[in-house]
């Protein structure tokens, strides 16, 4: 027999880091989804605000629920339960950065609307923009529970060809 060495990809971590990344992952999900339909501003739910108030000091009404603040952050939770396809768990680290990533330019946009002042624009941003944060940062803690993958040195016997002594006789 012949020993052959190649690399073996292994996964780490147990079922209890798959079981942690599920549900943060679905705690993440549900806050997004429900901090999509409360209210962001005094004047407006998630769902009823513009997505311009993202990149703009406009906190503008908007009927359509695609074109919504709330709109992106159900979307963005789909985007989380879609990285439970994927046992590393990169799609729902990615999730968890954009809605960060969303709460922070919405929470820059407040604090110019509301007159450049931290302590007004903190208490005039609502419930719903705050389950944003979490949310994130939830997506973000079960992103990085996923199994891990790791190429360890491995050993293979192949077999050798018979002997003609052997087969001969």
């Amino acid at each position: 027999m012949v020993q052959t060495a190649y690399e073996a990809e292994v996964e780490t971590g147990g079922p209890g880091r798959q079981v942690g990344r599920l549900l943060a992952t679905l705690l993440g999900v549900a806050l997004l989804v429900v901090g999509a339909f409360l209210d962001w501003v005094p004047s407006h739910t998630g769902d009823k605000l513009t997505i311009k108030a993202l990149v703009q000091p406009d906190f503008a009404g908007e009927s359509d629920l695609v074109r919504t603040v709330g709109g992106l952050s159900v979307l963005i939770a789909l985007v989380a339960l879609a990285g439970l396809v994927d046992r590393t768990g990169w799609l729902t680290r990615l999730a968890g950065a954009a809605a960060l990533a969303m709460f922070v330019m919405f929470a820059v946009e407040a604090y110019r609307v509301f007159g450049h002042d931290f302590n007004t624009a903190v208490h005039d941003v609502r419930v719903g923009a705050w389950l944003q944060l979490v949310g994130g940062v939830v997506l973000l803690i079960g992103g990085f529970l996923g199994a891990r993958v790791v190429s360890v040195p491995a050993a293979v016997e192949e077999p050798s060809a018979p002997s003609r002594t052997e087969s001969e006789r």
